[in-house]
């Protein structure tokens, strides 16, 4: 191989290269919960209105379930009745969270634009005024004695969206139901408020006599119908509290008669009700000495008569004491629908709620054929009438049955834990993927009672932690949700029940966060991919469509993260397999919460970069005599034909001590060339165009030169290296394209650009206050720029020297890489060269993603404040990964910073766009959905302690960073004191004992796991370099492979037998062991353990270990033939040696980096190792379990 040296400051060019309006909110439904209002005593029951019911003398809206009694008025739309009030009032916000929700003032701009926008292209009607009767049109003709009544009045209708046209907002239109005006001979009732017109007006030339017909008509064409027969009845005279004339009519009919009274004439503007119809059967006039109630207000809407042949309950008993008079204005519903069962009266002394406020729009009647449910007992106290404006939503669906009212005492429902949910009120992905066809189908859910959270006394329970896996509590969503959630291992939370206000989740003492593993190892099953021709987003906040979403009508759906509509893909609803339109079963989208798009060709600013992987080795003189060198050029050797790619896959090698080599390897050279470059100062390329080569044309070269390599350097004897220069040229060459750089480091970088000095602290007077922070911000600053052109970096650190860990860790840190420690590899060392191995190979063939980002969107009223984990943080919510692994898991803290009471369920979504090494731009989405409790007891019961301990501890490795070690164990110690004292002032009544619930009795002991482990113990025998590789793996990993690295598992080798072996869920074998306590007290003389502690595996063999077991197990004679450096087990012909390599290989497969084993002695040498792991025992990291608890104790109660 030629070399080549190029002289120093060369002057070589530089090579740059140079993503309508809403609906408003249909609301729920549900005051289906008791009876509507009409379900009681509608006005007409037994007599008019005037007689002695006014209106309101049933049951009110307010006598039954009110909308506040489990449906509050936040319900989300469900695309089947709006009962809000008309108007063309643009809604901005999804009005269920008007109480938090405000529109900001260019958001009203840009929807006013787009509304006028919308009626120019003819996509909203005009606003008109309210159609006039049409010729044709059927009036009603006053009887002898009767007064001109009014026309109707009509509740606001419900508006549905339109089928066409895009997404339009639902305003008020000129005829009923949002219908156009009727056209002319278009038969239609009288419309809403519009009172008949006086008798002049009506063609009225005088007052008529008793029994004259009247046929005159008020509109070219159009009739009045002839008087009621005899028998029908006539209508209630001045006696009966009629009010004065409204105009200039007079009074028709002759004298009252014995017992009845004439009606005084009815005020002025006063609009009467209409005419009872033809054949309608009026109850007798009232009794003597009967108290009727005073006349109408001004202005009041009195309702319609009851229908033909409804059947009317008999007149209130004397003494019953009846409601106050409806207020002014107060528009009253329709009566029931003809066939309706109707409940019985009131017994008498019932108390009757006030009357609705004034202006309250109230909901029509029930369908047809509605079962309805008993009236209220007596006595039962009844929740307040809704407030004045408040929008009630429709009535139930025909056939549904309704539960029963509260019993007597029963107390008002708490929104978010009482009644239907927001996700039950509606249809949602997956329920209308089911062939769902509307939120009454599913019926209200059942109450939610206070959980029992089965407090555990610390101090009493000796051994706290249970034998079988722990397990994280499950999400209860309503509607069955759950089922669709987000897999606990991929994506999960602290709290399983979001607080609902920030007061609340400060009573906890406790944090809110996150913890998603975006990029997991996962099969089809768990995370589906998708080839769409168009992904349905949210056209505000950019969300995915998932099964937590409301879809309002066939064409639209809501948003769960933003509450605002949305129009569906064309192609939504057309089914390929069978050829049907509006059949979304097939859509995976709003079945699973996790799925995987192929990104169409929008989604890609550049063509997909190939995949590429450049190596940065170290080649001074630690790294030579470590052997590294030659491990690493063997295995890549041996996997080049798998590292992941395709034909496009580039690669490149440079090595370093006090120089730079870069390796031509163009495909056109017979063997590699070397070009070094000594300046670190001023770094160059000394041939751009072929120190990345394609893999597939230079295959050849790069075997000879991985061949050539451990020789090249094998004499070297150089302790420079130029860690710093060597990323700098490396940024240089990839800049344009992007990609992997891979570090292989073995030494302090000392020369160059970045070079370090010691200072690691010496003595154990200075442990707590040692310096965990980077030393420089050159290595920092080097990763954000790597991160901008979309190279990532990751370090491999094989020495057990000094290399300052804190600050090149860095490079890797804030460019999403990977940081692998190995402070005993030596090529020597069997056990250590083969984890080297193993990790490596993992390294070079696992799945990798490029130049991806993260977003982590979040339901309004919630906030991301802090991120943990490897990657650079772009704006407030996107994550910069150049690089993305499956070996990496991100966590985020949550803030609450508005009230979430009016919401049944908050939801979280990370959406990841990447490149995948076969250069295909794919766009991987998560979903976690989570309840909302108002109640402390709610929150304690979906505590998840596993992601709890998790998160504590990453908060505290940032209170390492930026303060000092003490000042974590002191913040870790305070969290087990401040989640106590809470727990006992908001839900314990035990003061001055140690309790704690059962989903947090595991937090004291995971703490002092912490407290004893090497990342945060105060021991000076932790290496500075392995207490910053702790810290990091806290930051990064996933919560499956952290749990075991917090608290170490513990199993008895001796007592399994092949009835361990247990089928999976997927039919495979699996080992089921129970798990014992990290104590001294659990071993036996006579037993064998092993023990997982997140890194690697200990065998204990304790003296007295009968010598059967040793042979089975170990294939040694006894005890003392054992080796002290004993790494692997045989593989023996007998059932123990069978199931104790099964558990083995077991654990080996689920971690992500290999498990090595060493076998203990209880007389050997390493026997420290494996003592110092129980970490309930006194050991030399602390005090024991019990001191600790006491210490604990003490601390409460100050």
């Amino acid at each position: 191989m030629s070399k080549r040296v190029y002289p120093q400051n060369p002057s070589v060019p530089s090579h740059h290269d140079t993503s309508q309006q809403p609906y408003p909110p249909q609301q729920g439904y549900p005051p289906q919960q008791g009876f509507p209002p009409q379900q009681a005593y509608p006005p007409q029951q037994g007599f008019p209105p005037q007689q002695a019911y006014p209106p309101q003398q049933g049951f009110p809206p307010q006598q039954a379930y009110p909308p506040q009694q489990g449906f509050p008025p936040q319900q989300p739309m469900d695309g089947y009745g709006y009962q809000g009030p008309p108007g063309p009032q643009f809604a901005t916000h999804d009005q269920s969270r008007q109480s938090y929700l405000q529109p900001s003032a260019g958001l009203n701009a840009e929807f006013q634009r787009m509304q006028l926008s919308s009626q120019s292209e003819g996509l909203l009607p005009p606003r008109t005024s309210e159609p006039i009767p049409s010729a044709g049109q059927l009036l009603p003709t006053p009887s002898t004695g009767q007064l001109l009544p009014p026309s109707t009045s009509r509740q606001t209708p419900p508006s549905f969206p339109p089928s066409s046209g895009g997404v339009q907002s639902l305003r008020s239109t000129s005829g009923p139901m949002g219908l156009p005006p009727p056209t002319s001979g278009q038969n239609l009732p009288p419309t809403m408020g519009q009172p008949l017109r006086s008798g002049s007006q009506q063609g009225l030339s005088g007052p008529p006599t008793t029994g004259q017909f009247l046929p005159t008509p008020s509109v070219s064409g159009q009739y009045l119908p002839p008087p009621p027969t005899s028998g029908q009845g006539m209508p209630p005279t001045s006696g009966q509290g009629m009010p004065p004339p409204q105009t200039s009519a007079k009074v028709l009919g002759p004298p009252s008669t014995a017992g009845r009274y004439i009606s005084p004439p009815p005020m002025t503007g006063q609009v009467l009700p209409p005419p009872p119809m033809t054949g309608h059967v009026l109850p007798p006039p009232p009794m003597s000495g009967q108290v009727l109630p005073p006349p109408p207000m001004t202005g009041q809407v009195l309702p319609p008569r009851p229908m033909s042949g409804q059947v009317l309950p008999p007149p209130p008993m004397s003494g019953q004491v009846l409601p106050p008079r409806p207020m002014s204005g107060q528009v009253l519903p329709p009566p029931p629908m003809s066939g309706q069962v109707l409940p019985p009266p009131p017994t008498s002394g019932q108390v009757l709620p006030p009357p609705p406020m004034s202006g309250q729009v109230l909901p029509p009647p029930p369908m047809s054929g509605q079962v309805l449910p008993p009236p209220p007992m007596s006595g039962q106290v009844l929740p307040p009438p809704p407030m004045s404006g408040q929008v009630l939503p429709p009535p139930p669906m025909s056939g549904q049955v309704l539960p029963p009212p509260p019993m007597g005492g029963q107390s008002k429902p708490v929104s978010g834990q009482v009644g239907p949910s927001m996700l039950s009120a509606a249809p949602t992905g997956m329920q209308l993927a089911q062939g769902s066809g509307a939120a009454s189908s599913q019926g209200p859910t059942a109450v939610i009672q206070a959980p029992e959270l089965h407090p555990v006394n610390i101090m009493e329970t000796r051994s706290i932690m249970p034998s079988e896996p722990i397990k994280q509590p499950r999400i209860t969503l309503p509607g069955g949700l759950q089922l669709y959630g987000a897999h606990p291992s991929v994506f999960c939370s602290t709290m399983n029940t979001v607080p609902a206000t920030g007061s609340l989740l400060n009573k906890i003492k406790l944090p809110f966060a996150i913890h998603i593993h975006p990029y997991k190892d996962m099969n089809k099953q768990m995370c589906p991919v998708i080839h769409p021709t168009a992904i349905a987003r949210c056209r505000v906040c950019r969300a995915y469509i998932n099964p937590f979403v409301h879809f309002v009508d066939s064409r639209h759906w809501k948003c769960n993260l933003c509450f605002r509509p949305n129009a569906l893909p064309e192609d939504f609803d057309y089914n390929p397999n069978t050829g049907k339109t509006g059949d979304r079963s097939h859509r995976t989208e709003i079945k699973r919460s996790c799925v995987e798009y192929i990104a169409p060709s929008d989604y890609m600013i550049r063509p997909p970069q190939p995949s590429v992987f450049y190596f940065l080795i170290d080649v001074s003189y630690p790294a030579i005599e470590s052997g590294v060198l030659g491990v690493f050029c063997r295995t890549l050797l041996d996997l080049l034909n798998n590292l992941p790619g395709d034909a496009r896959t580039l690669v490149g090698f440079l090595t370093y001590d006090s120089s730079l080599h870069f390796y031509n390897l163009k495909s056109s050279l017979t063997q590699p060339q070397m070009l070094v470059v000594s300046d670190l100062e001023e770094i160059f390329l000394p041939s751009p165009n072929s120190l990345l080569v394609n893999l597939k044309e230079s295959k050849e070269l790069v075997r000879t030169l991985l061949e050539d390599l451990p020789g090249m350097f094998a004499q070297n004897t150089s302790v420079q290296s130029a860690l710093g220069a060597a990323l700098q040229a490396a940024e240089k060459l990839l800049h344009t394209i992007g990609g992997r750089v891979t570090v292989l480091q073995s030494s302090l970088p000392n020369a160059g650009p970045g070079a370090l000095k010691f200072r690691e602290p010496v003595g154990a007077t200075s442990v707590d206050a040692m310096n965990l922070s980077p030393s420089s911000d050159f290595y920092k600053t080097l990763a954000l720029e790597c991160s901008t052109q979309q190279i990532g970096v990751d370090l491999f650190v094989l020495t057990g020297q000094y290399v300052d860990l804190a600050t090149i860790s860095c490079i890797a840190k804030f460019s999403s890489g990977q940081i692998l420690h190995h402070p005993d590899f030596h090529s020597k060392n069997k056990a250590s060269t083969e984890r080297f191995e193993e990790n490596l190979k993992r390294y070079l063939t696992r799945n990798i993603g490029f130049e991806a980002v993260m977003r982590i969107r979040c339901t309004e009223g919630l906030s991301l404040h802090t991120f943990h984990g490897n990657f650079f943080v772009r704006s407030t919510d996107l994550l910069s990964l150049p690089l993305v692994n499956p070996d990496h898991a991100y966590t985020i803290n949550i803030a609450i910073d508005e009230s979430l009471k009016d919401l049944d369920v908050v939801c979280f979504q990370a959406a990841l766009l990447y490149t995948s090494s076969r250069g295909e731009r794919r766009i991987r989405v998560h979903t976690l959905a989570l309840p909302v409790g108002v109640q402390p007891a709610h929150i304690y019961a979906g505590l998840n302690i596993q992601v709890m301990a998790l998160v504590l501890a990453n908060m505290s490795v940032d209170r390492c960073i930026s303060g000092s070690l003490a000042d974590a164990r002191q913040a870790l110690m305070a969290a087990v004191t401040d989640a106590t004292s809470m727990y006992r002032s908001n839900i314990s009544s035990q003061q001055g004992t140690f309790v704690l619930p059962e989903s947090l009795r595991l937090l004291p002991v995971f703490v002092l796991s912490l407290l004893k482990h090497p990342a945060f113990a105060l021991h000076s025998a932790t290496p500075y370099d392995s207490r910053v590789q702790a810290l990091n793996d806290f930051k990064s990993l996933p919560l499956d492979y952290l749990m075991a690295y917090i608290y170490p598992r513990l199993y008895g080798l001796h007592t399994l037998t092949e009835q361990n072996i247990k089928e999976d869920e997927e039919g495979n074998e699996t080992m089921s062991v129970p798990r014992l306590s990290l104590s001294a007290e659990k071993l036996t003389r006579y037993g064998m353990y092993l023990l997982e502690y997140g890194l690697g595996m200990f065998i204990w063999v304790s003296k007295d270990s009968p010598q059967e077991l040793i042979q089975n197990i170990l294939g040694v004679p006894h005890f003392g033939a054992i080796a002290e450096d004993m790494t692997t087990l045989p593989s023996l012909d007998n059932g123990m040696s069978n199931v104790v390599n099964m558990l083995i290989s077991q654990i080996r497969k689920s971690r992500q980096h290999f498990m090595p084993l060493l076998v203990i002695r209880e007389d050997g040498p390493n026997r420290l190792q494996f003592i110092n792991k129980l970490v309930e025992d006194r050991t030399d990291y602390g005090t024991t379990y019990f001191e600790y608890i006491s210490h604990l104790q003490r601390q409460l109660s100050k």
